[in-house]
């Protein structure tokens, strides 16, 4: 065993790995790094991750992972900053601007977490259960519906919420995603990603009359 490899428990040589591909995606600003890279960037021979991870698509899974997680706390921090502000309009505007701004930063990882990369089929089966900031999302819709309708929400509500929750979630998503592509202003040349965000927002929440284009 060589002196980079001994300095590493069993487990502690995985999560190196990970760290190390993650560091790579950070710095290149692409998946273009091999595995090779990942193992001389975390200070142990080309074999060894083989130890843990099948290929580069198994690491990059567990990278995806990483990205996943850096959104939810991203978006935890947003609502808990509004957890005490009665306009609930403002705040779930402001979780779809922490969408945006994490894309706009992590534009590399935003692409690993959801395009296919030859390794998303299965990962679909357990993204559903996996903390990518959507419950914080949908426990601020049903929050405020609650306060429109003055009272808890029933069943109906609740799947009430959970639509209007996925039509929020797909607006910052395809806002985030043709910016990404510079294809937001293909057709209007003034469009802005944040006007577009916090005004759709508003539409969906409120309807048209309630728009407010000032962003949170």
């Amino acid at each position: 065993m060589s002196q980079a490899n001994s300095g590493y428990h069993h487990g502690d040589l995985r999560d190196a790995l990970i760290l190390a591909a993650a560091a790579l995606i950070e710095e290149q600003g692409s998946l273009s790094f091999s595995i090779t890279d990942a193992a001389k960037r975390a200070g142990v021979s080309s074999a060894a991750p083989y130890r843990h991870f099948h290929d580069k698509n198994d690491l990059l899974d567990k990278v995806r992972d990483l990205a996943f997680m850096g959104l939810h706390e991203a978006m935890e921090k947003t609502q808990l900053k509004y957890i005490d502000d009665s306009n609930t309009v403002t705040a779930i505007a402001a979780m779809g601007l922490t969408y945006l701004d994490y894309a706009r930063e992590k534009r590399a990882f935003f692409s690993l977490m959801w395009e296919d990369h030859g390794q998303m089929a299965p990962e679909r089966q357990n993204l559903a259960h996996k903390s990518v900031g959507f419950s914080l999302l949908l426990a601020t819709v049903e929050k405020h519906l609650t306060q429109s309708g003055n009272q808890k929400l029933c069943p109906a509500g609740q799947q009430t919420a959970l639509k209007l929750a996925t039509q929020l979630w797909a607006l910052a998503h395809g806002v985030a995603t043709l910016e990404g592509n510079q294809l937001l202003d293909l057709f209007d040349k003034s469009a802005q990603a944040t006007n577009i965000l916090v005004e759709a927002t508003s539409a969906l929440l409120t309807g048209p009359a309630g728009i407010d284009n000032t962003p949170p």
